[in-house]
């Protein structure tokens, strides 16, 4: 204001005006007399509270002009009386609960009607009325917004509360609801300054977010507005990535604990005030779908009374700011005039006693245990009754917190602290303090403050910061623990690209194995390819064919393995969520999703791997004339067809969906018995993978037998062999020629070679995960 009087006036002297730049010096009045020195420049207040709260404006000043002070305001108007030689009009911008009355003509007043933006210049004047101190009588009315009064939704009645939600861009004019925003702005204002002074960091942390922080599932999903299938799901649930726009279930979130607790460790103590979403079908004040949440996290605290003590200074400082201010003696005017016309309503004196319970009383801090003695005590004493009766393990109802508010506090809040364990969050850490009552259960260190008629208010406590512990306290709440079974959110590449590490390392590790099962698999066999076991059968191919030829083929399980197995878990990862295999915690088993996941895999992967496999047996045989894969791939393809690479393939399925849907079956059930906390353990996947497909090998080996001689047909010399073409052909032959015991040739060494394989296979693919989440590939 000084700045715009300087620019406006050609002349002045420094020593009169240079006062009105030390406004802690100069009373109020003085003030006020320095800026009437200047008659020529018509003053322009920012608003209308800052014209009447001003002390000075309000008193006739010495120096002042006979004809008044020029001022202009901007407002709009609230009410207009005409009367035959005079019209008043009170005009308002928000900024206060009063308004300034404005005197004029009857030709300013025509046009003018409620709402109407208006912009007033005139003279401000003594008012010869009671009703207020001055007035402003008007020269000249500029009409800068028209609105007409007939139509206006706002007439000058009650207006329910309902009503006025379904006129938002209009209901901030009614003057209870503007001093609801500046209440808002003052709060807002003073914790800013509590925090600021005290360092701590704001942040402001993401709306969308990949996580349900409280766990609970009630949470809104993000779905754009062109999406043809909304997703309903919640966090735990499937989703067709399709229909997601970032590829992956994303949420509003629910709370900013997460992000907060992860910036405290980098900058020790943060704030934030953000807004928070709960999907929560309750008409409640208590329960609100969207609200504004204010959340704190400290780090280097050691005890649980120094988080109270920043909760408390904070709604202290908070109390006085707002006591002190004009928001506040507005409010309590407010309370005041509305309390006359509603019996219903709180009273000043009654709103000024809560404010003086939180700035000058004593705040009590009782443990949980004391709580519920104290209500025990109350019941048995008569002094009152409760609808739920208290109870140390059903926690505290709203009816137990508001009496233990208004008989502990008296006035003014209480801290209930350490809270049995069973009732709270995983994440918290136990109690300093043993339990009070002889058998209560483990407590944690947290906090309630309950605040008198609100109830619970604040919500605090000490984190849990020991890895050991915290995964102990995930296993005791029944939490899945990290890197047993994939997020919703892990990427798909990640999940193919452990799903092909495991595939390359199972194969190539057992391939010589797998090839002497070939050997000992093959129906009427030259004379030099006949071994009486797996040691013979080694020792006599390394002796005559040489040790490589174990090796032999190798390339053509590496290049079929990886893109089969990528596609072997990424489909068993897929198909066992939507059947709900990840559903629950680790105590929960699901063994036919498991085998139908299973199931599911094998047709999609074999459909690529069966073509290698042909190839691989090919090269395997003895005496085999192929050097590489490629060659094998062009002879078969020349000689036999397409249809060589795939005559094996409903056998294949035939084997591999009872093996896979046995094998996924016994390692789920398998690692529940070992480890029932669920927690990545390589002993825990190798040994449950192996006995697995042991178990899946030895049930499944007569199909093995039929598929490897479906397989090898076209090396038989034999001209009923070359010519099979099916499963039950393949099977009739090899009972008239070897009767049942044929069906089980290389038992030993399937499984043998598939009890490692499966092992090293889900070992491998478990740490691939782990890896993969560890590097960030789930976020």
């Amino acid at each position: 204001m000084n700045r715009t009087l300087l620019s406006s006036t050609r002349t002045f002297r420094l020593p009169r005006l240079f006062p009105c730049f030390t406004a802690a010096a100069v009373p109020a009045a003085a003030q006020w007399l320095c800026r009437s020195h200047i008659t020529s420049t018509t003053w322009t207040p920012s608003n209308v509270a800052s014209l009447l709260e001003d002390p000075a404006s309000q008193l006739p000043s010495p120096d002042e002009p006979s004809s008044g002070l020029a001022l202009t305001i901007n407002g709009f108007v609230r009410t207009v009386r005409k009367q035959k030689r005079v019209a008043f009009a009170a005009i308002s911008d928000g900024s206060s609960l009063k308004t300034v009355q404005a005197v004029l003509s009857p030709e300013q007043a025509d046009g003018l009607s409620t709402g109407a933006a208006v912009a007033i210049t005139g003279r401000w004047k003594a008012s010869p009325g009671r009703a207020q101190v001055r007035e402003l009588h008007a020269e000249s009315v500029r009409i800068l917004g028209q609105n007409d009064a007939a139509t206006c939704p706002l007439q000058k009645k009650y207006q329910t509360a309902e009503f006025l939600r379904s006129i938002p861009h209009l209901r901030s004019r009614l003057p209870s609801n503007s001093l609801l925003l500046r209440l808002r702005s003052q709060v807002t204002a003073q914790f800013t300054n509590y925090f600021f002074t005290r360092d701590f960091v704001q942040a402001h942390p993401p709306i969308i977010t990949s996580s349900d922080c409280e766990g609970a599932g009630e949470v809104f999903t993000l779905s754009p507005a062109t999406s043809t299938s909304l997703p309903l799901q919640g966090p735990n649930q499937p989703q067709e990535l399709e229909d997601l726009f970032f590829q992956s279930p994303k949420y509003l979130t629910v709370s900013s604990q997460l992000h907060l607790e992860a910036l405290a460790q980098s900058v020790g103590k943060v704030w934030a005030l953000s807004p928070t979403f709960r999907a929560e079908k309750s008409d409640t004040p208590r329960h609100l779908s969207e609200f504004y949440m204010l959340e704190g996290e400290l780090a280097f605290v050691e005890e649980l009374t120094d988080v109270m003590n920043v909760v408390e200074d904070m709604i202290r400082h908070v109390a006085r700011g707002l006591q002190a201010s004009h928001v506040g003696k507005e409010l309590l005017e407010a309370q005041s005039r509305d309390h006359e016309g509603h019996s219903g309503t709180l009273d000043a004196s009654e709103l000024t006693q809560r404010w003086q319970g939180l700035i000058g009383g004593l705040w009590p801090r009782i443990t949980y245990s004391t709580a519920i003695q104290h209500l025990n005590d109350a019941v048995n004493q008569g002094k009152v009754q409760f609808t739920f009766a208290p109870d140390y393990q059903e926690g505290l109802q709203t009816e137990h917190e508001r009496f233990l508010a208004e008989s502990v506090g008296r006035g003014s809040p209480v801290f209930v602290t350490d809270y049995p364990r069973a009732q709270k969050p995983f994440y918290m850490a136990p109690s300093k303090q043993a339990p009070s009552n002889g058998d209560a259960q483990e407590t944690v260190a947290c906090f309630d403050l309950l605040v008198p008629e609100i109830c619970e208010l604040v919500g605090g406590s000490m984190r849990e910061h020991r890895l050991d512990e915290l995964l102990q306290s995930m296993d005791d709440h029944g939490l899945a623990r990290p890197y047993e079974s994939l997020p919703p959110n892990f990427s798909l590449t990640a999940n193919m690209l452990a799903g092909a590490f495991a595939g390359i390392a199972e194969h190539s590790v057992m391939y010589p194995i797998d090839l002497l099962k070939t050997r000992m698999q093959v129906v009427n066999p030259s004379p030099t390819a006949v071994y009486t076991g797996i040691s013979n059968a080694m020792v006599t191919i390394s002796r005559v064919e040489g040790f490589r030829t174990l090796w032999r083929g190798l390339s053509s399980v590496v290049l079929g393995a990886g893109p089969a197995h990528a596609v072997y878990f990424a489909s068993y990862e897929t198909v066992k969520h939507a059947l709900g295999g990840n559903e629950g915690g680790q105590e929960e088993h699901h063994p036919f999703a498991a085998a139908a996941s299973g199931a599911s895999a094998t047709i999609a992967s074999d459909a690529l791997m069966n073509p290698f496999d042909v190839i691989k047996q090919r090269m395997q045989l003895h005496g085999s004339v192929y050097k590489s894969v490629p060659q094998c791939a062009r002879e078969v393809f020349r000689t036999e067809g397409i249809a060589a690479f795939y005559v094996s393939y409903p056998t294949t399925l035939c084997m591999t969906v009872p093996f896979t849907a046995l094998q996924f079956m016994a390692y789920e059930s398998i690692s529940k018995v070992i480890n029932p906390t669920g927690r990545y353990d390589p002993y825990t996947h190798c040994t449950a993978g192996g006995l697995a497909g042991g178990l899946a090998a030895g049930f499944t080996t007569p199909l093995d037998v039929i598929k490897t001689l479906l397989q090898t047909r076209g090396s038989a010399s034999d001209a009923e062999l070359r010519n099979v073409s099916g499963l039950w052909q393949a099977a009739k032959i090899i009972k008239r020629r070897e009767g049942y015991g044929g069906y089980f040739r290389g038992l030993k060494p399937r499984i043998i070679t598939t009890m490692p394989s499966t092992a090293i296979c889900w070992s491998a693919y478990e740490m691939a995960k782990a890896f993969f989440i560890a590097r960030g590939e789930a976020a």
